[in-house]
């Protein structure tokens, strides 16, 4: 394995070194692996986590100091299958150099055009499938601590059976001041979601495992859109759900009431009934 993220590599069990080709078994704890590739291993007895107490959402459910606006759409690189504009935007502004960049379940590795694009040097992992650089588990990463200054995952969280300890993994191989952008469903009817997150719900996992400031959350997709994409509704259908969706948002006419509220209410009401959560999270610096 030459690829750059060789260097990196930990048995996902113990955390040791793995050594170069990946053996098929770790010599610190005798994990198996089943290809030097699939570092998915096999999970020995149980595993503990501490987990913070949090007081719960005030007024403004948690959000009171978090931007919930969608960032500015300036991406104007290559595009991936799931278009990532939105979330390539933000991941430039935060990160305008670039830097190591891992993508928590890739799925096609469509993103690794557009990261590239952005300056990051790339790794795909998934649990399953051709494409991913890796085979790995979420729950146990098999690389360093402090490996990257972005971890990106595309509606993922809520596909995972402990998005607590996935948390808890995305913390231990950010850098201190790295980022965690994405994407994670609230509506949308995903096959195998373990756990739709709402915005708040997001930030209560978040608060638990600690070590993060959330920076950013907002809508990516509409309810209407979502249900109607991810049901498979006739072509015909769908474009008359996104229509009314598009009159919603553009004749507030339509709702009086709302034309009274503060912009900032309007754009919570919108994540608040939002498909998809898009996020931007920053692990703190100080642990």
């Amino acid at each position: 394995m030459t690829e750059w993220f060789a260097q990196i590599l930990v048995c996902p069990q113990c955390h040791a070194k793995l050594a170069l080709p990946v053996d098929l078994c770790c010599g610190a704890c005798g994990t198996k692996f089943e290809s030097s590739r699939d570092l998915r291993g096999a999970w020995k007895g149980s595993t503990q986590m501490d987990l913070r107490r949090w007081g719960g959402p005030d007024s403004s459910f948690g959000l009171a100091d978090i931007e919930v606006a969608p960032p500015k759409l300036d991406y104007a690189g290559p595009k991936a299958v799931r278009d990532s504009s939105e979330l390539i935007s933000e991941i430039a502004r935060l990160l305008p150099n670039g830097g190591d960049a891992l993508d928590l379940g890739c799925g096609p590795r469509d993103q690794a055009e557009p990261l590239s694009y952005a300056k990051f040097r790339y790794v795909g992992i998934d649990y399953s499938g051709e494409d991913a650089d890796l085979l790995a588990d979420a729950h146990a990463l098999p690389f360093a601590d402090d490996s990257f200054d972005l971890v990106f995952s595309y509606a993922v969280l809520e596909h995972l059976w402990n998005p607590l300890l996935a948390l808890r993994e995305i913390k231990r191989v950010l850098r201190p001041g790295g980022w965690y952008v994405g994407t994670v469903s609230q509506g949308e009817p995903f096959h195998a979601s373990y756990f739709h997150m709402t915005p708040w719900g997001l930030l209560a996992n978040l608060a638990i495992v600690g070590g993060f400031r959330p920076d950013r959350i907002w809508p990516t997709e509409d309810t209407l859109r979502s249900l109607a994409t991810m049901g498979r509704y006739p072509r015909v259908l769908r474009y008359v759900l996104a229509a009314i969706d598009t009159v919603h948002r553009r004749l507030p006419i339509l709702a009086p009431r709302k034309q009274r509220w503060p912009q900032r209410e309007k754009l919570l009401d919108r994540l608040f009934r939002a498909g998809s959560v898009g996020f931007a999270i920053q692990k703190t610096k100080v642990q």
